[in-house]
């Protein structure tokens, strides 16, 4: 009699254990599971609360190599970009951009200011001027030379991509779309820092242009900058490299760069 008691006892002890052991599992898989998904506007808190404080930045690109042959197959502003080997770029928070440099032996200045678009060779006797506020995709921006702020939202709809790739990678995956047009990019961000790594430029029928990858990432002051990139056609081959560098950030640039 003593004896079954025992080995109830023991029965009942071993099944309390199983089920707690079942428990503390079931608490671990809970854990460690998915996080719940970001959402745009925490993501837009959050690249405001990361580039706080930044006003303004200038740079120089250099363009380090470039397949010139692979580049004339691609879109016509590429080949155009790379054919400026050298250039300093200036941006101004939320609207303006500057970049000069030379195309042959021809100094050039492009500029963006708000809604209209200025490109100047004075050698060349060219000067012209356009008003992109119905073509928005025409202008440029702090995006443009791979800086994440706020102005991703300037003109454009903003998509988180739920993509278990970029999530086992570190990354957030996002869609940007331009109001008119069906033009526009998918982009993947550092999940943790914020900045850019990866841009896909994709048509009308949603097929990828072109592929940008960053890399090399600088923090300065309250900015985080790709130092390199790499342009890639559509096919996946690699056409080009530049890279920054001289960047200075928040040193008041005045508006009349900008005129």
């Amino acid at each position: 009699m003593l004896r079954a008691l025992d080995c109830t006892n023991r029965n009942s002890l071993l099944a309390r254990l199983m089920v707690a052991l079942i428990l503390t599992g079931l608490a671990a898989s809970v854990a460690v599971g998915p996080a719940v998904a970001l959402t745009e506007d925490e993501l837009k808190a959050r690249i405001e609360a990361a580039t706080k404080g930044f006003s303004d930045i200038n740079m120089t690109m250099t363009v380090t190599l470039k397949d010139k042959k692979a580049l004339e197959s691609m879109e016509p502003s590429y080949a155009r970009l790379y054919e400026c080997k050298t250039g300093n770029v200036f941006v101004k928070q939320p609207d303006k951009v500057r970049t000069e440099g030379k195309l042959g032996m021809v100094k050039f200045e492009y500029i963006i200011n708000g809604t209209t678009k200025v490109f100047r060779a004075k050698i060349a006797r060219i000067s012209q001027k356009e008003d992109c506020s119905k073509k928005p995709a025409k202008l440029q921006s702090a995006f443009d030379f791979g800086l994440v702020t706020p102005t991703l939202w300037r003109n454009r709809s903003v998509t988180i991509i739920p993509d278990a790739r970029a999530d086992a990678n570190g990354e957030i995956k996002v869609r940007l779309q331009w109001p008119t047009g069906n033009t526009g990019h998918v982009i993947w961000l550092d999940a943790k820092d914020l900045y850019l790594k990866k841009v896909e430029k994709h048509d009308g029928k949603d097929k990828v242009e072109s592929t940008i990858v960053y890399t090399n990432p600088t923090k300065m002051d309250s900015m985080i900058v790709p130092t390199r990139a790499e342009l890639f056609s559509p096919e996946g081959k690699s056409v080009g490299f530049s890279e920054v560098s001289n960047i200075k950030v928040n040193t008041n640039l005045a508006d009349t760069l900008f005129n």
